[in-house]
């Protein structure tokens, strides 16, 4: 285990923390919803989050600083502010995301309230308590391992459940129809995108190599791999999802989604197949809250750190507003669970999805930028024409799902 941690950890880190809001949920969602036509969103939100985090990751790198450092040096002042702005409005939204799918997890697996509402919210506030408290007493080489373990279990249950679910059905009513994009599904279309392989979390992963201490040329390679072994794990877990959501109808909005998909399961492949998708989906689920909860507030402390000009020097979880991010993260967020599971859903991943063309065009700026001033950023043309698609590809989609 600790020679597998340390040659893959940190990718197996960010796919635990990206599956879960983007991967289980809101494909499953958008499948019932659109049809089989979401497979490509998938698959695409994954090529494309691989591609934006081997550049930020070469950027840490190539320069020693975060890609935080980098932007918020070179946008200024006012961007710092709304930046801080977005990640407290992002944090909030899928806070209660989590925690809603949690509770929601919970509830399939121990169904003691009468209403799966009562249960998410109940469940959803004690597991929120229980990921501060794992990520302020565990310290980071426990969070790892809880990680790891979490990633193994859902991989297993949730490929399992699909074979028996979706492989092993007597037949697959696939109207061609499900394949096609229509505009009416466009906003679907980009939070599955936005969502798959996390959104903001993307720059977390910079925190997670520095833990490891990797550098250099050799710390990048490896970086690359298990960053290719994270996004198909996250792609994996996506079509799965994907294939179970268009063999179920989600009654209720989205609250009883994984009540649903366990019932049906039992009704058609029996208690023990419905069980085992229940613990993979709650794993998924509550790794991918307990990486939030140990990820984002490294971006409040960076960023802060950022405004007062470096005059906090302390770094990582030992800061102050790391520790108040935390509780934050932890407790704000149980304000908004009365709101619709599936409203909340839809919204955080196309919050989310907002933020994946802004990075793309700060990757582009910041190799301009860094190649005039000579601070060792390098970037070939082709690549920033990459991002510059990224971008035009995730505009047309916004402006398509708006109006």
């Amino acid at each position: 285990m600790k020679s597998l941690l340390q040659k893959f950890g940190p990718g197996l880190l960010l796919a635990a923390t990206g599956v879960g809001a983007g991967d289980l949920a809101t494909p499953a969602l958008a499948a019932s919803e659109v049809g089989f036509a979401v497979l490509s969103a998938v698959i695409v939100g994954g090529v494309v989050k691989y591609v934006l985090n081997e550049g930020i990751t070469r950027w840490q790198y190539q320069t020693e600083s975060t890609l935080i450092e980098g932007a918020m040096g070179y946008y200024g002042r006012v961007a710092q502010y709304l930046f801080l702005v977005y990640l407290c409005v992002w944090t909030f939204t899928v806070g209660v995301a989590l925690i809603s799918a949690s509770g929601i997890a919970f509830y399939a697996l121990f169904p003691v309230f009468e209403e799966a509402t009562t249960g998410k919210v109940i469940y959803g506030m004690g597991l929120s308590l229980l990921g501060l408290w794992m990520v302020r007493v565990g310290g980071f080489q426990v969070f790892e391992r809880i990680m790891s373990i979490a990633i193994v279990l859902m991989l297993i249950t949730i490929v399992f459940t699909v074979f028996q679910f979706a492989f092993q059905a007597h037949h697959l009513n696939v109207d061609h129809n499900q394949w096609m994009i229509s505009r009416g599904s466009l906003d679907w279309y980009l939070a599955v995108m936005g969502g798959v392989g996390g959104t903001v979390t993307i720059l977390c992963y910079g925190y997670w190599i520095r833990e490891h201490g990797r550098e250099g040329k050799n710390g990048l390679h490896h970086s690359r791999i298990d960053l290719g072994l994270a996004y198909f794990i996250t792609v994996l877990l996506g079509i799965a999802m994907v294939l179970i959501g268009t063999r179920i109808t989600i009654h209720g909005g989205g609250a009883g989604l994984l009540v649903s998909i366990a019932a049906v399961l039992e009704e058609q492949s029996g208690t023990l197949v419905s069980w085992i998708f229940k613990l993979g989906a709650f794993a998924a689920i509550f790794s991918s809250l307990l990486g939030v909860w140990q990820s984002v507030p490294y971006l409040f402390s960076d960023l802060i750190r950022i405004m007062n000009n470096g005059k906090e020097q302390v770094e990582g979880q030992k800061s102050p507003v790391y520790a108040y991010a935390l509780y934050s993260i932890a407790l704000i967020p149980m304000l908004g669970l009365p709101f619709g599971f599936a409203s909340m859903q839809k919204l955080y991943a196309i919050c989310g999805g907002m933020f994946v063309p802004l990075l793309a065009t700060t990757l582009i700026l910041l190799s301009i930028h860094s190649e005039k001033a000579n601070k060792g950023f390098k970037q070939s043309i082709g690549l920033n024409l990459v991002y510059l698609l990224i971008v035009g590809v995730f505009l047309f989609l916004f402006i398509g799902a708006v109006l």
